[in-house]
């Protein structure tokens, strides 16, 4: 099943196939990247558009209401200085009751013919001086406020708007200079304040904000206090004046943008002007999702045409495709067609093959296990005949336990899809055969996946083996007795190789690493045999010539086993066992990480063996005292790690038992 899902994956990513999905990815990705690019054109235009519309519409507005506003300017500034409005003042300041009545009548009737709702007059202190007969609508802290910011700065203020019954009127303040000033730097006498009607100039204003582009609004928002307000149009079109949440302070023109409307709910394209005199800014907003319906209707239509443009590219690449298939197919086809009588010829010739073969051969199904094809061969190994043996399976012909084997092997080669070997013990009348069973994945086009099987006897060749082992045994037990009777290499080698091998498990080091160890540590001592015998018997100290005539014993060791063949790195572990940490060793002065574990246990054990035992100079070290002079020298000559477990190998039963038959003291 693997196979056909892996043949079917090959088959649609083939070259091919990868060249034809890299230029359908080319081409959607230029179609994609031109349509992008389009739409942010198309998106920065129509920003652009609205941008201009929003700024030209904020400005006629702010224009139109900074004309209104500087015409009860103008109005207020004429009425203060009527000879009337005088003439009305001084009849205010009069000692006759009945003449002040009449004077402030005079002056709320030339108020209204003005067009104000009413009038008030301060003292320079705040302090009010007369009305034009209604009362003040606000708290008389707001208006000291103003009048003493009209007294600094000597210009007219317009007051916030306040509501009233659905009416919205500010009050402006303007500074009342004597008769005779000419300009401004002189003393007003008081400050007058005038009751603007502003309903109906903001109703029109609103109004009109009804019949803008893509549903944009205009807002008029003023600040009261630390608040804001939105002037709107409420129900029978009464204004009101409703909280909003912005912060506008210090800011005299908000830039065209995208962000959150006054309500915080949706996006918008916003931006706004300020109006100084009266502390108004004209806010207009446009949804975003309005503002778009014409860029997602473009962006539709271009997705739509991109699209069809990109089937259009796909139906003629696959057409063509489907052509050349077709070609290849037809002639593919005639090619077979004339192969087919030599593939016939070709096929019985096989099958003479195999039956002549002295190699058992079989294919067997991967599903059932049942055998599809035997040759001669197999079937006599089998003792069947050949089409008896077919629908068999491997329990049947060899038995539950080399079935097991076999099976194994099918299981590997599947998995691994390629040649699996192993080797199976057939009885026989004669005596037992060795059988490397090899074990090959394949396809039959009629029983779908099966395993075909080669059965190789290699009985002589293993007994060939196994000889070639013991002489080399015996090859390597003979040099090993030239070793033990060198002087004080008796039983080195033997306590060497033990200890050697109970560090290297104790290190948990693979099978492999313990068995180089122990044959490393059992060839370790050959060399010595070419050292003088003089040199190895001197009682004194030896000279530097003669320390390096007996350094060389590494590589008289390593010329004796040149010529053998081993499957274990050997040889190289026993050139590097002399080499220590420090660079200080021989013979090639090897240090830190060029060093092998192997060799770091072999340079310790062969230490450690060499202390605890006799000299002519000097009496054998016990096994704790000769770890302690390892340990003096760990991580400078020796490995740290393998004097340790050395140290904790002298502790367990086996190492007692090492050092007893050794006679070594603990």
């Amino acid at each position: 099943m693997l196979i056909k899902i892996f043949d079917i994956v090959k088959r649609l990513f083939n070259l091919r196939n990868i060249a034809l999905l890299l230029l359908f990815l080319a081409v959607a990705g230029c179609l994609y990247y031109g349509v992008d690019k389009l739409w942010r054109d198309k998106e920065a235009e129509a920003a652009k558009r609205l941008s201009e519309y929003q700024a030209a519409v904020i400005s006629d507005d702010v224009e139109l209401l900074s004309s209104r506003l500087v015409e009860y300017v103008i109005r207020g500034r004429e009425l203060a200085r009527a000879r009337i409005f005088r003439f009305a003042v001084k009849g205010l300041a009069g000692a006759d009751k009945k003449h002040r009545e009449e004077a402030r009548e005079d002056f709320g009737n030339f108020v209204k013919v003005s067009g104000f709702d009413s009038a008030y007059l301060f003292n320079l202190d705040g302090s009010l001086y007369s009305t034009s007969g209604r009362q003040l609508e606000g708290g008389a802290g707001e208006y000291r406020r103003l009048v003493e910011l009209v007294l600094k700065n000597r210009i007219p203020v317009f007051s916030p708007l306040r509501e009233n019954s659905g009416i919205l009127t500010s009050d402006l303040f303007l500074p009342v200079f004597p008769a005779e000033a000419l300009s401004t730097e002189v003393e007003p006498t008081k400050v007058l304040v005038l009751t603007v009607p502003l309903s109906d100039i903001l109703r029109s204003f609103l109004a009109a904000a009804r019949e803008l582009e893509n549903g944009s609004r205009i807002h008029l928002i003023q600040q009261y206090g630390s608040a804001y307000q939105d002037v709107i149009l409420g129900h029978s079109d009464n204004l009101e004046l409703q909280d909003v949440s912005a912060d506008l302070s210090g800011i005299t023109k908000v830039e065209f943008g995208k962000r959150k409307n006054l309500q915080n709910s949706d996006m918008v394209y916003s931006s706004a002007e300020f109006i100084p005199a009266i502390n108004w800014w004209v806010l207009m907003e446009t949804d975003v999702a309005a503002a778009n319906d014409d860029l997602n209707i473009f962006k539709t239509g271009t997705a739509l045409i991109a699209a069809l443009a990109l089937g259009c590219v796909v139906f003629f690449v696959l057409t063509i495709k489907f052509i050349v298939s077709t070609r290849r197919y037809y002639l593919s086809s005639t090619k077979n067609e004339e192969n087919l009588i030599q593939q016939r010829s070709e096929n019985r010739l096989l099958k003479l093959v195999c039956n002549t073969m002295p190699t058992p051969v079989s294919v067997k199904n991967s599903g059932d296990g049942g055998f599809l094809f035997v040759n001669k061969s197999f079937a006599k190994m089998g003792g069947l005949e050949s089409r008896a043996a077919l629908g068999l399976t491997d329990k049947q012909v060899f038995g539950e336990i080399n079935a097991e084997t076999i099976s194994h092997g099918d299981q590997m080669a599947t998995m691994s899809n390629s040649a699996y070997s192993e080797e199976m013990v057939m009885p026989g009348r004669a005596g037992s055969s060795v059988l490397q069973v090899t074990s090959v994945p394949c396809t039959v086009e009629e029983d779908g996946d099966a395993v075909l099987t080669v059965y190789r006897d290699i009985t002589s060749d293993k007994n060939a083996s196994k000889r070639a082992v013991e002489v080399r045994q015996q090859v390597i037990n003979a040099l090993i007795r030239a070793v033990e009777s060198v002087p004080f290499l008796d039983g080195h080698t033997s306590l060497m190789r033990k200890m050697a091998l109970e560090i290297a498990e104790t290190l948990l080091l693979s099978d492999t690493d313990c068995a180089t160890v122990e044959a490393a540590a059992i060839l370790s001592q050959v060399g010595k045999t070419f050292v003088p015998r003089e040199i190895m018997e001197k009682q004194g100290k030896l000279t530097p010539e003669e320390i390096r005539e007996t350094q060389r014993y590494i590589e008289h060791t390593c010329r004796i086993l040149e010529g053998v063949e081993f499957d274990l790195p050997i040889p190289q572990t026993i050139w590097q066992m002399q080499e220590n940490l420090d660079g200080s060793g021989y013979p090639n002065g090897l240090s830190g990480n060029e060093i092998s574990m192997l060799a770091r246990i072999l340079g310790v054990t062969n230490t450690f063996s060499a202390l605890v035992q006799k000299r002519s100079y000097r009496k054998a070290k016990t096994a704790r005292q000769a770890v302690e002079i390892l340990q003096s020298m760990a991580d400078q000559k020796y490995d740290s790690s393998v004097i340790e477990a050395l140290g904790a190998v002298i502790y367990t039963p086996a190492g007692k038992s090492i050092l007893q038959e050794s006679h070594i003291e603990f």
